[in-house]
């Protein structure tokens, strides 16, 4: 079978078990062609006037001057929905951190508060999901009553120099709470597991091809004798299943960190969130069983180059993959963990994106 039907047939597999997952989905919110959230917004009404409806439908967003007459008064409780590096970096006054993508550790938190007060949540600015993803799932999931999304988040704040803290001092909604140290270094974490092996295992496969052309002769003797062509198969078969398969379980917040990037168009983000996990998922198999070996190799070569474009333009661009928002160069070179991260993603890429050209048929 040529390689253009094998890619045929592994892409159209994807989309009929992307489709099949969609229709199995326990969240009516999750559509197939995504749509922008359209949420209302309310202003202050004369100079000194501000109202909020009686009864909530959505959670509603609202402006800078809005949330500074909500915090004089003392009529709202700001809750921080970045994580709790960002938060002690700088944060409104007295607001409660409970970082969305950990919403889960912080159940306790969330239980702890009254559902029928007035919330204002807010991240990092009109780039940042994150708060609009807290709102909507203390809104519909929690049944909080009054949600307000302060969408100039703690950028407009800063800027307007309103009472704000480094770290809170008040520890008693966070101070057990350990949940956003940074793992980059940490040897357990099987992401730095997976980097590791994938690095070493480049290293040795360069090795051979080398020894093999007679342009070094290191170990040549040893290499001579062993064939390891199965192994940048086994290898990326394995690492392929791997990452695969959170996205398969989740498949709305893939669509979430696809959408962070900021690089397709908004109605494809869940399109792309249900069919690309099962593509890694169809490829990765092939590649340890042997088989569709021509297909599989094209497309995890298209995959890899795609994944370092995005990767790439990222970190140019100056975006905060974690919160989807935008931050100056010399900002985001200080976070050094998050550009760490990226860095380390984009030498993994590139050494699987070599690998992959090394993978042969079976004998």
């Amino acid at each position: 079978m040529t390689m253009k039907k094998q890619s045929f047939i592994i892409l159209i597999g994807s989309i009929l078990l992307g489709l099949c997952r969609f229709f199995i989905l326990d969240d009516p919110n999750f559509s197939l062609i995504k749509q922008k959230r359209q949420l209302k917004d309310i202003k202050s009404e004369g100079s000194n006037q501000y109202s909020i409806p009686d009864v909530f439908v959505d959670p509603i967003l609202i402006d800078l001057d809005f949330a500074k007459h909500l915090f004089d008064s003392k009529s709202a409780i700001f809750i921080d929905s970045r994580e709790l590096d960002d938060y002690n970096n700088g944060h409104i006054l007295s607001a409660i951190n409970i970082p969305f993508d950990y919403h889960e550790e912080y159940e306790d938190v969330i239980d702890s508060l009254d559902y029928t007060l007035l919330y204002v949540i807010y991240c990092n600015g009109t780039e940042c999901s994150l708060s609009l993803d807290l709102a909507d799932y203390l809104f519909n999931d929690k049944a909080f009553e009054k949600i307000l999304i302060f969408e100039g988040g703690w950028p407009e704040w800063k800027e307007a120099q309103y009472p704000s803290e480094l770290a809170n001092q008040n520890r008693d909604f966070t101070e057990n709470k350990n949940i956003s140290k940074d793992q980059t270094l940490n040897i357990k974490n099987p992401d730095n597991i997976i980097f590791w092996i994938t690095i070493l295992c480049g290293l040795f496969v360069l090795i051979h091809f080398l020894s093999n052309n007679n342009k070094i002769f290191l170990f040549k003797s040893l290499f001579d004798k062993i064939d390891i062509s199965f192994l940048p198969r086994m290898l990326l078969g394995i690492i392929f299943i791997y990452a695969s398969y959170y996205k398969i379980i989740d498949p709305i917040s893939f669509s979430k960190n696809i959408h962070n990037y900021h690089l397709v168009p908004i109605w494809t983000e869940n399109l792309a969130a249900l069919i690309i996990p099962w593509l890694e998922l169809i490829i990765g198999i092939n590649l340890i069983l042997g088989v569709f070996i021509e297909g599989s190799k094209i497309i995890i070569i298209s995959l890899l180059i795609f994944f370092i474009f995005i990767l790439s333009q990222a970190a140019i661009r100056g975006i905060d993959v974690h919160c989807g928002c935008f931050q100056a160069i010399n900002d985001l070179a200080k976070d050094q963990g998050s550009q760490f991260k990226l860095i380390k993603r984009i030498i993994e890429d590139i050494v699987m994106l070599a690998m992959a050209f090394f993978i042969k048929k079976n004998k």
